[in-house]
């Protein structure tokens, strides 16, 4: 049947913040789900890999006969290919289960040993390296269960056959000859199924026809033409009804096809809205649907969970998560496949982040209770890495704690590090790189577009985080005087892997009588650090991660009873000529000796480039300066105090812009409640429309009713509480603004 729907963009619209979430299984349940399939599909299974890597697939012209009421397959499967090496022979994965009759190249037959999962084929004569060439392999028997691969079960009353497959790691050996590893895709594959002509088949890429045979079967027709991963060619049989759709994608009117069984019409139907929703949604962020040009589709099936098959994916059910989850890996998973399963979390570490932006932006409400849930599941145990230590440990491979959430916490880190404007347009280099694309991808890979796109070097991140193991417990020591507060900063580690975990950790400091309030984020990089800042207003109050973009646990936040060493009230940096005059002021010392002013290029390494000796002991305004001569002009500063007991602390790092590329950007206030004010100093005009990053990467348009000039107001009063990201351009660096 064809049924319309009406395609309602919700993250834009204003009512869609006052829903409430529906009933729906959390992240984790979807994960563990996933997580038993996969157990089930491959205990006990040889994790080898057999196929010979002296040639690449470049074809594949697959030719199945099946009975969903058999578990037996009859095939014929022509591989066509180009020989990366000289040989005499190739070698695919085939379990041994299935009894090979015939492989003919060129149309003669050729000599083949089928043993041990492995099909080694002589070819008629050695085949130089660039040489293309084909085999055709004709086969058939019942398929291996060892992975749980090829289905046969049974749907509804009365009672219908269903057969299904699910290759998921290792799988796909145990039905069709391929090269069952991670490091080669067929350019593209047609699929012929032959079957019951009671029945429907589906499968992936196209349906190019459904043909009428002998003996009451029909033959369908399916073709793809684009690269695919053996684990994620897929095919499934039984009476299913067929719901079509479509969806306008970057100016593709894209298929969406759903097959579901006859008695779940009413929950495939309504399910598919939001996956229309959601792949639009991911579609603005990640670049069109990989697939645009042939469909999309949903296909029910039996096994618990669901599975990314390209262009189909296979759905228990159509739970709202799990819908945008599968939806995900069509970008994650599929045209960009982790290169090895020990890199596992770049599919679902994404797919998981991904279903989190979707939920998050129709549910906001929910934000903050899901985040601290999950990380809650993360930190149940004190260690474990993203990273998969032992993929012969099925268990680790799909681990609902390290792969799926802590790697979806991870990306909140490096959004929350980077900016949201830098990290999706690193993550779309990612997707988008040709050596990537259509391919396979490592972590190394994702890192070095990360990188290149914010210039930062992540490798600490990486080490700490992917490869590290564990969480941060932070202990913040905090006094307020006046307007101003100081800070203790110091952390405990729950596992021995990571000696100290590096990040920019936000508290947000609140006055309760007023409902004033400050979000102070301090760059900390040792353990013990002292941070003083000028609120504004007497702090009653403070927060850690109040957006719960950390992954932590065990905090502690204590209101001290003196005052720490000394009090900062003022950092900042004049510009004198070509170079920076750093000023500062302190309105109390206790013990204090000196000041030392560090300088760095990228506000990582940083080296000392001058000293200030303290007043000592004050209760009154001191105001100190340092001239930064022959320094940088544009670098950044911070100041380190020193105690007469060698106690230190810092203040905040700020940058410095002097000389002729100075453009002496500001926003204010920040905060903001109604209107902000973005101005330069230097009479450059300000843009008339600016472009934020909320924090779940949906982009905000402003436009300012001021007239054109170095100084414009933007009105921010519809727009929610939260953090936004101005990205930097046109000669301006980029800004965090706080909406109160």
């Amino acid at each position: 049947m064809r049924t319309s729907f009406l395609l309602f963009f919700f993250w834009l619209a204003g009512r869609a913040y006052g829903q409430v979430c529906q009933p729906d299984p959390a992240t984790p349940d979807i994960a563990a789900l996933e997580g038993r399939s996969a157990k089930a599909r491959i205990d006990g299974a040889s994790l080898r890999v057999m196929a010979s890597d002296n040639f690449d697939v470049t074809y594949d012209r697959c030719e199945w006969e099946v009975d969903p009421a058999v578990s037996y397959i009859k095939g014929m499967v022509t591989t066509h290919f180009v020989m990366n090496a000289d040989g005499a022979d190739i070698t695919l994965d085939l379990t041994s289960a299935l009894t090979v009759s015939s492989v003919r190249q060129r149309g003669n037959d050729v000599a083949f040993v089928h043993a041990g999962d492995a099909l080694t084929i002589t070819l008629q004569n050695p085949l130089s390296q660039g040489a293309r060439d084909s085999v055709t392999i004709s086969y058939e028997g019942t398929p291996s269960a060892a992975n749980s691969a090829f289905i046969v079960s049974t749907h509804g009353s009365p009672v219908t056959p269903v057969l299904w497959t699910l290759s998921e790691p290792y799988g796909s050996r145990d039905w069709w000859p391929c090269k069952n590893g991670l490091d080669d895709k067929a350019d593209s594959i047609d699929i012929y199924i032959t079957h019951p002509a009671i029945y429907k088949a589906a499968s992936n890429g196209l349906l190019k026809s459904e043909t009428a045979v002998a003996g009451s079967k029909t033959r369908t027709h399916w073709q793809h033409r684009y690269p695919i991963a053996s684990y994620l060619v897929a095919m499934a049989v039984t009476n299913y009804n067929v719901l079509d759709n479509n969806v306008m994608i970057g100016g593709t009117n894209v298929p969406f096809k759903t097959y579901y069984y006859p008695e779940s019409q009413l929950t495939f139907q309504n399910g598919a809205q939001n996956a229309l929703n959601a792949m639009v949604q991911f579609s603005s962020l990640f670049g069109d649907y990989p697939f645009k040009n042939e469909k999309y589709g949903h296909v029910q099936f039996g096994w618990g969970g669901g599975m990314e098959h390209q262009t189909c994916s296979f759905m228990v059910n159509m739970n709202e998560t799990l819908v945008a989850h599968e939806l995900a890996h069509q970008w994650f998973g599929d045209k960009v496949t982790c290169g090895a399963w020990q890199d596992i979390w770049l599919n679902e570490g994404f797919a998981t982040h991904l279903a989190s932006i979707y939920m998050e932006t129709k549910y906001p409400a929910n934000t903050k209770t899901t985040r601290t849930n999950e990380i809650n599941t993360i930190t149940s145990q004190p260690g474990g890495s993203v990273w998969v230590d032992n993929v012969s440990d099925v268990n680790r491979i799909f681990s609902n704690r390290l792969s799926y959430l802590k790697g979806s916490h991870l990306l909140y880190m490096l959004r929350w590090i980077l900016g949201d404007a830098t990290f999706f347009t690193a993550v779309n280099n990612y997707l988008s790189d040709p050596a990537l694309a259509y391919g396979y991808a490592t972590t190394a890979d994702l890192k070095s577009h990360l990188e290149a796109a914010s210039g930062k070097d992540l490798t600490y991140f990486f080490d700490q985080w992917f490869t590290g193991q564990g969480y941060p417990s932070y202990q913040v020591e905090w006094y307020p005087v006046g307007n101003s507060v100081q800070v203790r900063l110091n952390q405990t580690q729950s596992h021995a892997s990571v000696g100290f975990f590096r990040l920019p950790v936000p508290l947000l400091f609140r006055n309760t009588n007023t409902n004033q309030q400050k979000l102070v984020v301090f760059d900390h990089t040792s353990d013990g650090q002292l941070f003083a800042d000028n609120l504004g207003f007497e702090a009653t109050e403070v927060l850690l991660d109040p957006d719960v973009w950390l992954i932590t646990r065990n905090n502690t936040l204590t209101k001290t009873s003196g005052p720490l060493p000394v009090v900062f009230s003022r950092f900042s940096i004049e510009c004198r000529g070509n170079s920076p005059r750093l000023c500062w002021q302190t309105t109390e010392e206790v013990n204090a000796d000196y000041f030392e002013i560090e300088q760095s290029t990228d506000a990582r390494q940083w080296k000392t480039v001058g000293r200030v000796q303290a007043v000592g002991n004050s209760r009154v305004t001191n105001d100190y300066f340092f001239d930064t001569e022959g320094a940088l002009s544009q670098g950044y500063f911070r100041i380190r105090e020193t105690d007469m007991d060698g106690k230190m602390q810092g203040t905040r790092i700020i940058a410095a812009k002097c000389g002729a590329g100075n453009e002496s950007w500001k926003v204010y206030p920040n905060p903001v409640r109604d209107v902000f004010t973005l101005s330069n100093s230097l009479g450059k005009p300000v843009a008339g429309e600016l472009l934020l990053f909320d924090v779940r990467g949906n982009r905000v348009l402003l436009e300012s009713s001021s007239p054109a000039g170095d100084r414009r107001n933007f009105n921010v009063q519809h727009l929610r509480p939260g953090l936004y990201s101005l990205p930097s351009g046109a000669g301006r660096e980029g800004f965090r603004i706080l909406k109160e």
